[in-house]
């Protein structure tokens, strides 16, 4: 594990700059956010791992509302003294993990997954019939449309309970211009595709379900038909309904018996797959897997997908490539921080600069 090699400035590079030592208010909500879904969490693992693991279920809740309490008492206990976002989601993990409850929303991933693939053909048909010129907007804004499935968020967390419907997403999604709207910026880079201006691009994916079938797919499949090619990068580790490398892999093989164009991509190496080596919803680039720097070698544009990693983490970050970040703001005070509100949409691209 390394610092991610598209990073600008290693060496000052901070992954989440919301000190929840300093900040007394976020502090409170946080940790009372992190409480609460826990215990949500804690339900939907007794629906995936039956009865017979509710000791572990009750012991995983003693041990985590331990946690709660001490950081309630005294901020700075852990380890190094810092306390932040990816400090409670690595914390949540270890403890579900430790307690043999390492994966509590598979069953949700697996019916998701399947209901999107179902209308995957669908959502290029309709894409199909979009003028070129047109095309990448609804794609972004395809983007905006998948992510909005996320059990990270308290927001949004009701959502597992109910069929999706993506199309309906797409048309109440937020109008032009949005909070961080650099899409005319990347249009323009864009119009002039096939090809693209760029050879390779690392996407870190987001979500299972609509986010990764019907969102971030259809755009992947359209940078590599345009010659770009694609490494599409997700967890090494189960984590809420994040995808995994593993999962990645199975759904992208399920897709390509869908799609013949994206088979002839895969095989011919357009869009590839690495590990991230990442366990949380957020992403910290100063510990990333060799896998994924060999593969970020030669790649000049970097997509960060996903409210957790592309605004919780990373939004500041300076990258020695071109830089997108696309989410769908599903948290109300993580919105507000970058000076938005719910649902709000964020297309922030960055080019490289020298020096």
């Amino acid at each position: 594990m390394a610092h991610f090699r598209l990073l600008k400035n290693p060496d000052k590079y901070v992954a989440v700059d919301w000190d929840l030592i300093e900040d007394d208010c976020g502090r409170g909500y946080w940790l009372g956010l992190f409480e609460k879904h826990f215990g949500t969490t804690l339900s939907h693992a007794l629906v995936r791992y039956g009865p017979t693991a509710r000791p572990k279920i009750e012991a995983a809740r003693g041990d985590f509302a331990g946690i709660i309490r001490r950081l309630r008492e005294d901020p700075s206990a852990l380890p190094g003294g810092r306390l932040n976002i990816i400090e409670l989601c690595r914390m949540r993990e270890r403890t579900l993990r430790s307690h043999g409850l390492g994966d509590p929303f598979s069953h949700i991933k697996d019916r998701e997954n399947t209901a999107a693939m179902a209308i995957y053909r669908q959502v290029l048909a309709r894409l199909a019939a979009v003028p070129r010129r047109r095309r990448w907007l609804r794609l972004i804004e395809g983007v905006f449309a998948g992510n909005i499935f996320d059990l990270g968020s308290a927001s949004t967390m009701h959502l597992a309970e109910q069929p999706q419907d993506f199309f309906r997403t797409m048309d109440l999604l937020k109008k032009r211009p949005w909070l961080a709207d650099d899409f005319d910026t990347l249009d323009g880079l864009l119009a002039a595709a096939p090809p693209t201006p760029w050879a390779k691009a690392i996407i870190f994916v987001d979500n299972a379900g609509s986010d990764f079938v019907l969102g971030v797919m259809p755009l992947a499949r359209e940078l590599a038909l345009c010659g770009m090619k694609v490494v599409l990068t997700a967890n090494e580790l189960p984590v809420l309904n994040d995808m995994t490398i593993e999962d990645t892999r199975r759904i992208l093989g399920l897709l390509a018996g869908l799609d013949g164009e994206l088979k002839i991509l895969l095989a011919d190496g357009m869009i590839q797959t690495v590990s991230s080596g990442n366990d949380i919803p957020l992403i910290d680039l100063s510990e990333v897997s060799d896998e994924l720097n060999a593969a970020a070698a030669d790649a000049d544009l970097v997509i960060m997908e996903g409210m957790g990693r592309a605004v919780e983490s990373n939004y500041r970050a300076e990258m020695a490539a071109d830089y997108l970040r696309l989410a769908l703001l599903k948290d109300e005070k993580v919105a507000a921080r970058v000076g938005g509100g719910l649902y709000d949409c964020v297309c922030r691209f960055t080019a490289k600069t020298d020096g």
